[in-house]
């Protein structure tokens, strides 16, 4: 048997932890590496998934945390990549206030049904909830539609999804209502289609949007010569899916695309994410 000295001891313990530090120092590297290659890959066409939810109580933390945990698992096997998150009508309330003036009129005015329906009142309104604002008006209305609408999301969801983008390395570039850029389309599309003027006073236009278990649905009208939104609702319906699944939590959707400047999106940073000319964020 071959006696170690304590010297000797000492030497090879310093031997094995530079081994160790030089292996953790090698994993980082790599994660770098593929945190790296994921973002230049997602640079020009950001990835973007569609976080779904179960039916609960709106804000309800448990629902929140549970989606949270499933963000950060499938964002743990997408390190570095650009993404954007479109959010299930469950997370959200919405509200069309075609009568108001301007932002703070549409605000409070969608505070007032959603303290009628909920209970929630201004002061909570305000401390949990983050509400963004979409005005159309003037010659904007004139080709896509009159369209007064707020919306409303848990601070504590979007708070959530930046700490994980930032534990992950992700970049996140948008959190928005997963229907908004198929109700901007399709207001452009029928206010061309179907010019206001043409039309007699009162008809009605409706689109729908399906995922699984909950459909959302938005009302337009002819009024003074423009379309007006004029209504926003969700309702529970079986059988219906998205992409073909229906279970809760984070689904990819590959074909969803990536949300255009001016879409309704909730800022998350202190910058503004909606286009001027196309409204203002709250």
């Amino acid at each position: 048997m071959q006696a170690v000295s304590p010297r000797g001891a000492g030497i090879a313990t310093e031997a094995a932890a530079d081994a160790g530090w030089q292996a953790s120092l090698g994993q980082q590297l790599q994660r770098q590496w593929r945190r790296l290659q994921a973002r230049l890959r997602s640079t020009w066409q950001p990835v973007t998934v569609a976080l779904l939810a179960p039916p609960h109580v709106p804000g309800d933390a448990a629902a929140i945390d549970v989606a949270l945990d499933a963000f950060d698992a499938w964002a743990a096997e997408h390190e570095g990549v650009n993404l954007a998150v479109q959010l299930s009508s469950r997370w959200l309330l919405c509200c069309a206030t075609p009568e108001a003036a301007n932002g703070a009129q549409a605000r409070e005015l969608a505070q007032q049904q959603w303290a009628h329906y909920f209970g929630l009142e201004a002061e909570q309104l305000n401390a949990e909830w983050q509400t963004v604002d979409v005005l159309h008006s003037g010659a904007r209305a004139a080709a896509q539609g009159d369209v007064k609408l707020v919306c409303a999301v848990p601070r504590a969801l979007i708070d959530g999804l930046k700490d994980v983008a930032r534990e992950r390395g992700l970049q996140l570039q948008a959190a928005m209502p997963w229907w908004a850029e198929g109700l901007q389309a399709a207001l452009a599309a029928d206010a061309a289609a179907l010019p206001a003027p043409t039309q007699p006073e009162g008809s009605t236009r409706a689109w729908a949007w399906a995922e699984p278990g909950l459909l959302t649905q938005v009302q337009a009208e002819v009024r003074e010569g423009r379309w007006v939104l004029t209504r926003w609702w969700s309702e529970l319906a079986s059988g219906l899916s998205s992409e073909g699944r229906a279970e809760p939590g984070l689904t990819p959707v590959a074909a969803l695309t990536p949300p255009e400047p001016g879409a309704l999106v909730w800022p998350l940073t202190s910058v503004p994410s909606l286009a001027p000319e196309q409204g203002g964020a709250a």
